[in-house]
């Protein structure tokens, strides 16, 4: 039996320019799981989209891309769209911009099929059971996206590639940002329809930890190149080139002594303080949701706090209630020992000493500002005039854009996601505050930016005394460089104290739950 996907010497060229991916050779037989792993602009995604032929008219692809031994390239379009969904279909990244917010789930899931000529009665049937095979219940196919969760929307987006019964599934990115026991759970479905149904799974990433826990094979590839290709657990333990080596040490273990970049320093008094904190929400037709309960929490100067724990376990309402874009219901934050101001003018006063640094660059920057034009906003907010270009050029410098003249007159698009993460972060800095609050300051980067970005916040606590409140569902994260973590359980925290001890000795049954589900690793050796 022939494999279902040969590539053979793929290369792929974007108007004229230099090869986005250089002769790449790949099979993958019925039943197989491939991890194609590697950083953003490697060209893995290059290559799975190849594959259906969904790249722009201004690519030109060399080699052979086979499914099932017709090579798509030479496909005239009625034949291409009767093998997409139904031989091969996509997991597209970024559910929440790949669904329609207008549809209904079971309307999207339901549209590959109808375009493939099924009857009506047929595809009502059939959007059941594959809410079923995804773990969804089927009276969700009346719901719009932006009605289900971060997982449950990815949820969805396995369901339509599973409609028509494809014998390959692609999955780009598919739990990027999702947190660790959402993820769990997909790679668990994603390796249950693989083992039931024979799929051929093409899994992508940046993350080598996610891959190795899910695929039985690993290709890594690096500036359009596949560097290196074989068996998991040989990739992981012996990888033989330096990126592979490079992607495998880049994602922490847990309780992994090479893996902590700080020496848990205890931090010094209180300066951002919650007591007995309470948020609740009104609900259409009466009652409440408590997102927040009872909550104490300190972040001590020069001290690096994280809080961790599930999407929607109540972490950014506090973190929004610390910074005053919240009231509370009860309770109160202070800050240096005073309480949080009311007014405007006081509010005003205080966010320039606390800090936001939000979780997606892309969407945080405008994008017809330039880099300077960003850093200064918070300054001119707050009225600061004496010497603008200083104190710009300046934060930029912290933020290792350096030299920052090559910066100031960017574009964000112009700049990569760590760049334009750093630019974020000079946007704080440029007011000088005391305390940064940085919700998910490294979800979906590459994994040596993701190294750089955390380096960076420990920098700048040595070098400015800067405390920092991390929010994030990354256990990995908070054991590289937290001194104390707090972990988040359906509003309230449930266990808190130094990482060694929260990590490593975890006192909850959540705290567990949180560190069964980080993928295990086989590491290679020292």
């Amino acid at each position: 039996m022939s494999p279902i996907l040969q590539l053979r010497d793929v290369s792929v060229t974007y108007s004229g320019a230099e090869p986005a991916v250089s002769g790449v050779s790949l099979n993958l037989d019925e039943g197989e799981t491939l991890g194609l792993a590697g950083e953003s602009g490697c060209g893995k995604t290059t290559v799975a989209m190849s594959v259906l032929r969904l790249l722009p008219r201004t690519a030109r692809v060399d080699g052979e891309v086979l499914l099932d031994g017709e090579d798509v390239r030479g496909m005239r379009f009625g034949r291409l769209r009767a093998v997409r969904w139904a031989s091969a279909s996509v997991v597209f990244q970024g559910a929440m911009h790949a669904l329609n917010p207008v549809r209904t789930i079971g309307h999207q899931i339901a549209e590959p099929m109808k375009l493939h000529g099924a009857a009506d009665q047929d595809v009502e049937a059939r959007v059941a059971e594959l809410l079923e095979q995804v773990e969804l219940p089927a009276d969700r196919a009346g719901a719009y996206p932006h009605e289900l969760s971060g997982g449950q929307k990815q949820r969805v987006m396995i369901a339509m590639a599973l409609a028509c019964r494809p014998r390959l599934i692609i999955a780009d990115e598919p739990t990027t940002a999702l947190d660790v026991v959402v993820q769990a759970q997909i790679l668990a479905l994603l390796n249950r329809l693989v083992a039931e149904r024979g799929i051929a799974l093409v899994m992508i990433s940046h993350d080598l930890s996610v891959l190795s826990a899910s695929c039985s094979r690993l290709a890594v590839m690096y500036r359009g190149e596949l560097v290196e290709h074989g068996p998991t657990e040989r990739v992981m333990s012996a990888p033989q080139h330096e990126h592979s080596r490079a992607l495998a040490d880049a994602f922490p273990t847990v309780g992994d002594p090479e893996f902590r970049l700080t020496g848990g320093d205890s931090g010094g008094e209180p300066l951002l303080a919650a007591r007995g904190l309470s948020v609740e929400f009104r609900r259409r037709g009466g009652g409440a949701v408590r997102a927040v309960r009872d909550v104490d929490l300190e972040v001590g100067a020069n001290e690096i706090v994280a809080l961790v724990g599930q999407s929607g376990s109540g972490k950014t309402t506090l973190a929004r209630t610390a910074l005053g874009l919240q009231r509370p219901t009860g309770g109160s934050v202070s800050f240096a020992g005073a309480p949080l101001p009311t007014s405007g003018s006081g509010l005003r006063d205080y966010r320039r000493k606390v800090q936001l640094v939000l979780q997606d660059p892309t969407g945080a920057l405008n994008p017809r500002h330039t880099v300077y034009e960003a850093v200064a906003e918070g300054l001119r907010i707050h009225g600061i005039t004496d010497d603008e270009p200083g104190r710009v050029t300046a934060a930029l410098e912290a933020a290792e854009l350096r030299p920052a003249e090559d910066y100031l007159g960017r574009l964000p698009q112009e700049l990569s996601g760590g760049q334009r993460q750093r630019v974020v972060i000079a946007g704080a800095l440029v007011l000088e505050p005391e305390v940064l609050v940085a919700d998910e300051p490294v979800a979906s980067l590459d994994a040596t930016v993701r190294g750089e970005i955390l380096s960076l916040l420990l920098r700048l606590r040595v070098e400015r005394g800067l405390a920092t409140l991390v929010i994030t569902h990354d256990l990995g994260l908070a054991w590289n460089i937290a001194d104390r973590v707090a972990v988040m359980f359906r509003g309230e925290i449930v266990e808190q104290g130094p990482v060694d001890q929260v990590l490593l000795d975890p006192r909850h049954d959540y705290t567990r739950t949180l560190l069964a589900a980080v993928p295990a690793t086989t590491r290679r050796a020292a």
